[in-house]
């Protein structure tokens, strides 16, 4: 037999019972449909009714979502937007909102400031790509000539002094 459209389905019936007792776990919701209606329901349906109910935003008096209000807020002030502006002017409506929710929406929205990239790392030429085997070489016999490491030292800074 096909069932009328005036029919509660079992989904209805949960969202019914949870209305009736909002704070009911879902093997109580289970227990209490079957007692009260007499209708199997499963735990598995009844924890999906209270997770799609539960995930629904909270929407104030006014009909706007948080996320909303601060968005308004958000383009109202003057550029850069600053997360601590909007929860001050947030607070003078009477809505409490945190930095980091408020953060979360600006960057979703674009506004989010953007910092400068930092320093690029300077990039030290290592002694051993200047140095070629024929320099090294050289140098040493520039220091057999003049009878030591240390001569060669004194005479190559007294070089670079020169110019």
């Amino acid at each position: 037999m096909a069932r009328t459209p005036a029919d509660p389905n079992k989904t209805d019936l949960i969202r019914q019972y949870l209305a009736r007792r909002p704070n009911a776990t879902a093997l109580e919701a289970v227990r209490g449909i079957k007692r009260e209606m007499g209708i199997d329901v499963s735990v598995g349906l009844v924890a999906k009714v209270k997770r799609d109910a539960a995930a629904a935003p909270a929407v104030s008096s006014n009909g706007a979502t948080k996320a909303d209000q601060i968005r308004e807020v958000a383009t109202s002030l003057p550029k850069p937007v600053r997360p601590r502006d909007v929860v001050a002017k947030l607070a003078e409506q009477g809505v409490k909102a945190s930095s980091a929710q408020v953060s979360q929406v600006l960057k979703g929205m674009g506004l989010k400031r953007r910092r400068r990239p930092g320093r690029r790392a300077v990039v030290v030429e290592t002694v051993a790509s200047t140095l070629t085997l024929d320099s090294l070489l050289a140098a040493k016999k520039l220091a057999v000539h003049l009878g030591s490491v240390e001569a060669a030292k004194t005479a190559v800074d007294a070089l670079a002094k020169l110019g």
